[in-house]
């Protein structure tokens, strides 16, 4: 309904101010729709937000992390390439959101990567103190 009342406006405007040459219908309408169209112009492309989701994929694809985490790396890289896809599809709305959950999958990776490598140095400490209570009680006489 807001688009109709400013169409009305300019073409009224339009009539009134425009030469008589270029008071034409058909003139009227062609104006109105460029009008329309440029008020429609879709969301700019995600530039910035594919950039962040870039260099999140690609810091959490170390070994580390490929080994450790790769079911989470993995949803990070297939939705970064859904994001291209939809950049290419001219889907700015979908590639902005599908980078932005490619981020956070990203960092998701890193952090359960993270989470398996405290685990694993966690039990070796374990192992470790265990080990040495073992042999402390060895040589310890009773």
């Amino acid at each position: 309904m807001k688009h109709r009342d400013a169409l009305s406006a300019v073409s009224a405007v339009f009539a009134r101010s425009a030469p008589p040459a270029a008071r034409s219908p058909a003139l009227r309408a062609a104006l109105c729709a460029a009008l329309l169209a440029g008020g429609c112009a879709s969301t700019p492309m995600p530039v910035a937000e594919l950039a962040v989701a870039e260099a999140a994929v690609q810091r959490a694809s170390s070994a580390g992390t490929r080994e450790s985490a790769p079911a989470e790396l993995g949803v990070a890289v297939a939705k970064l390439a859904s994001a291209r896809s939809a950049v290419t599809a001219g889907d700015a709305d979908l590639a902005r959101r599908l980078a932005d959950q490619a981020t956070a999958d990203a960092q998701v990776a890193e952090m359960r990567a993270q989470a398996v490598r405290a685990g694993k140095a966690a039990r070796d400490s374990e192992d470790a103190a265990r080990a040495l209570r073992e042999e402390i009680n060895r040589k310890t006489p009773r």
